[in-house]
Formats: C-alpha cells, sequence, structure tokens
C-alpha cells in the first residue's frame, strides 16, 4: 500500500512538474489555411476567408508566417485585387505566407495597362501562379515597396506568359526596395515587349539591403527564361536589355541609392534565345564593397539574338562593369557567330571588371570560335579548369514555344522535354549547366539558410539545408544523371 501510494504521489508529481513547463513554454503557433476566390466566385473582403465557401477577395488582410491562402482555380482573377498585401507577423524572421493557387497553373490573371501582382509588403510568397500583361510598365509579377524596406519575398513555380514589361521583375522606390529576395522554379516568356522602358526576363534592379547578415540574400534558381525581346526603340533607344535573368546596378548609380553590398546567387537556371545576353552582372562597380555575386551551374544558350541591339560586350553568360563575380559550372552555347546586332557573339564575355572577378571552371562553345572575350578588365585572367571549343553535343537544342503548363504538376515537369533537349551527349560536359533537383538535401554554401524554414513546392530546387561550408566547392561532379 505505501508503495503504491508512493507510485501515485510520484505520479501526480510529475503531472504538476508538466503543467508548470507547459504553462511558461510559449504557445506554438499554427498556421492557418485561409481561402480566396474572384468576385464571380464569391470572393470578397467582407468574408472571413476561413473556408471555401467564404472566401476573401484579396491577400490584402494580415496574416502569420507559415499561413496559406489558398486561391481557387479561376481564370477570371482581376489584377487590381493584387496590388496590395496584408503585413505579415514574422518573429522569428525566417518564413513567409503564402498566397498560393490551390491547383499550379490554374489561377490565372490577364491585364493590360498595370502589373498582373505586385507584392509591396514582407514575409509573402507566391506560387503556383500565370500572368499574361499587355501595356506600358506591365510586369507580370513584382516586389515593389508601398513604403520602406520590404523582404523575405519568395516567387516560386509561377508562369510569366507573355508580359508588357518585365517578367519577374524588382525596382528600388527611391531609396526604399527589396532584401532577401527568392525566385524559384518559374517561367519568364515573351517578357520587355514594352516601349516605354528596356526590360528583361527575371531582373533584380537596384536592391537596398536591410542589414549585414552574412550569407545569399538574393538566390534565383531553378528558372526558365526565354524568348524576351525588346521593341525598337525602348526608352527611346535602340534595345539595351532583354536578358534571359540579370543582376542590375547593384551599386545603386542609376538611382543616386547606396550600394548594395550584400551576396547574390543566380543557380542552375536555363536562359534560351533571350534578345539580351542570357545571364548578366551588370554595373556594380561604385563605392568600396561589392555585393558577392555567383553564377553557378546555369545552362545559357542561344541568346543575344536582338538585331537591334548595338552593344559590344557581347556573350551568352556576360559580366560588366561589375566586380566580385563567381562564375563556375556554368555551360554556355552560341547558335551564331553574331550577336547584340552585328557583334562577334561569345559565350563568356567580361567587360570593364578587374581581378576580382573570377570565372573558372566553365564549359563555353562556339562554332565560330567566339569562345570567351575580355575589354578593359585590369588584372582579371580567364582562371583555370574552364573548357573552352569543345561541343557539348546538346540533345536537341531548339527554341521553346509559349508554355502550355496545364495538367503538369509544376514547372520542372512541364520543362521536361526544355530539359531533356539542352542536356549534353558529351559525357565530359554533363556535370556543367543545369541540372535536376535533389530529393535529398546537398551541401550548399550559396544556399540561403532562411529558407530551410520554408514550404517550398516539391522538385523546384535542391534544398542545401544543414551544411556549415564555407566556400563553394571546387570540384564539378553530375549532381543528377537523368
Amino acid at each position: 500500500m505505501l508503495n503504491r501510494l508512493g507510485s501515485g504521489l510520484k505520479y501526480f508529481g510529475y503531472l504538476s512538474l508538466l503543467a508548470l513547463i507547459l504553462s511558461i513554454a510559449p504557445a506554438r503557433v499554427l498556421a492557418t489555411t485561409y481561402y480566396l476566390a474572384p468576385a464571380a466566385g464569391g470572393g470578397s473582403d467582407a468574408n472571413n476567408g476561413t473556408s471555401a465557401g467564404t472566401p476573401w477577395l484579396t491577400p490584402n488582410h494580415a496574416l502569420s508566417c507559415g499561413d496559406v491562402i489558398a486561391a481557387a482555380a479561376s481564370t477570371s482573377y482581376a489584377s487590381g485585387n493584387f496590388q496590395n498585401f496584408g503585413a505579415v507577423s514574422c518573429p522569428s524572421g525566417n518564413n513567409v505566407a503564402w498566397l498560393k493557387c490551390a491547383t499550379f497553373d490554374a489561377c490565372k490573371i490577364s491585364t493590360s495597362g498595370q502589373s498582373g501582382m505586385t507584392v509591396n509588403q514582407s514575409y509573402w510568397g507566391v506560387q503556383g501562379w500565370e500572368v499574361t500583361t499587355s501595356g506600358n510598365n506591365a510586369v507580370c509579377f513584382t516586389a515593389y515597396p508601398s513604403s520602406g524596406n520590404i523582404h523575405h519575398i519568395i516567387f516560386a513555380n509561377n508562369v510569366a506568359n507573355g508580359c508588357g514589361a518585365g517578367g519577374i521583375s524588382t525596382f528600388n522606390a527611391g531609396s526604399n526596395g527589396e532584401d532577401y529576395l527568392i525566385i524559384v522554379g518559374n517561367i519568364a516568356y515573351n517578357a520587355a515587349s514594352s516601349s516605354v522602358h528596356c526590360y528583361s526576363g527575371i531582373s533584380i534592379y537596384q536592391p537596398v539591403q536591410t542589414d549585414t547578415v552574412p550569407g545569399t540574400h538574393m538566390y534565383v534558381a531553378g528558372n526558365f527564361s526565354w524568348n524576351n525581346v525588346e521593341p525598337n526603340p525602348c526608352n527611346g533607344t535602340a534595345p539595351t536589355d532583354g536578358e534571359g535573368i540579370i543582376f542590375d546596378s547593384f551599386d545603386g548609380s542609376q538611382g543616386g541609392i547606396a550600394t548594395y553590398s550584400q551576396q547574390a546567387v543566380a543557380a542552375n537556371n536555363i536562359l534560351l534565345s533571350n534578345g539580351g545576353k542570357g545571364l548578366e552582372a551588370y554595373q556594380s562597380v561604385v563605392g568600396s564593397a561589392h555585393a558577392p555575386i555567383y553564377f553557378v551551374r546555369n545552362t545559357v544558350w542561344g541568346n543575344n539574338k536582338d538585331t537591334n541591339e548595338s552593344g559590344t560586350w557581347c556573350g551568352e553568360v556576360d559580366i560588366a562593369v561589375a566586380y566580385n563575380v563567381t562564375a563556375y559550372g556554368n555551360l554556355a552555347v552560341t547558335n551564331s557567330a553574331t550577336g547584340c546586332g552585328s557583334n562577334p557573339d561569345y559565350a563568356f564575355y567580361v567587360a570593364q571588371g578587374d581581378g576580382s572577378n573570377s570565372v573558372h571552371d566553365n564549359w563555353g562553345y562556339s562554332a565560330s570560335g567566339y569562345n570567351n572575350g575580355l575589354n578593359s578588365s585590369g588584372s582579371f585572367a580567364y582562371g583555370s579548369g574552364n573548357t573552352w571549343g569543345t561541343d557539348p553535343s546538346l540533345a536537341s537544342p531548339a527554341i521553346p514555344g509559349a508554355p502550355n503548363c496545364s495538367g503538369f504538376a509544376s514547372v520542372p515537369a512541364c520543362m521536361a522535354t526544355v530539359i531533356a533537349n539542352f542536356k549534353p551527349r558529351n559525357v565530359s560536359a554533363q556535370a556543367y549547366g543545369y541540372q535536376p533537383p535533389l530529393t535529398t538535401s546537398a551541401s550548399d554554401a550559396l544556399f540561403p539558410s532562411w529558407v530551410c524554414n520554408v514550404n517550398l513546392p516539391a522538385g523546384l530546387i535542391t534544398k542545401s539545408c544543414g551544411t556549415s561550408q564555407l566556400a563553394p566547392p571546387t570540384g564539378l561532379v553530375v549532381l543528377n544523371v537523368q
């Protein structure tokens, strides 16, 4: 009896201790799913948004990181309802609230005269949408601050399918701008058609840093950008842009703002048949500290096709008036002897750089012999490990048509034929350029660590979490042979 009583007292003691722990431990915040629909589907901001039968009309509602607004499949969404997003509470600073289409590529916006979707608050992610725009300054997807800096923004698994201005583009608003920006697994097709300004497929223009925490702040990976060609003229001049991806004016010199000096990465993208360069870092020389920019394992083919452009610095991968840029593991192939008008079209080109730039362990091929070019770059020299002038024998390179992703689960699934067409048959070249994402984590010091806490759609990128590696790998291996 005493033993039983003692055991009982011990048991109740454990319960008391557990109750004490629970009373002082912070309560676990559970993510909430809300619902959204167009007006024709019953969407109204007077609804509570907590069920598919009472959906919101806009994302302009206060949320917490981890929350999801599930948008009903519809082709009748109006762009005017996506120009203002609500404030998101995110005490840990390592997640987003999602505006997510319930079915990939089934939520569509078609508009003229204004951007399809403008994220103007921090801690937001957009996934699964398709946007088409026409008219001047009508970007398909953009981040643009309404007041103050905005940060921790993700565009993932979206389709920009014909855009009057940029496909996915971000800009500064005076001295305010964006930081901690993630653009992964998207399509940018047939953008930059406006004549008022000069745009590109995917562009980060004059970002503004919010802190000096080390690591990658800007991450552009697993995207497909093609056939982005500007009209002639644009912005009153001959075309100047139309890039597949551009990191543009990180030194703030075109807007008289502070230099952005945080790390930016473009990795594992496929960039094809754009009017301007396939992949470019441009204008990052002003000031004493320059953003570390990395171009890693991108496949870049057949760009610089706009005959109205007149720039003499003409590379599939182009580093122009920029310092502290590192490129490795990239596969760049020209499909013409000339580009940028009638200039020689190079696989790689470095212009007005310096010895802080490093281009090593890449594969560059031009049937015309223009494998690498150089202009006025001080002590810069191409590094070791580059393979120049050897045909990678791409399987079946061809310019894709307009994307039609209905019925597919994701952008990479929609792009499977393109991925296969641009895989090298030359076994030695298969470690270079785009690599199908791994289903398991891999070590990569360039991966933005805060994204490890984010619930990204599967298969867009390799999630590289839990690494303490301090430098990029020096050797190249095939990540995934298919």
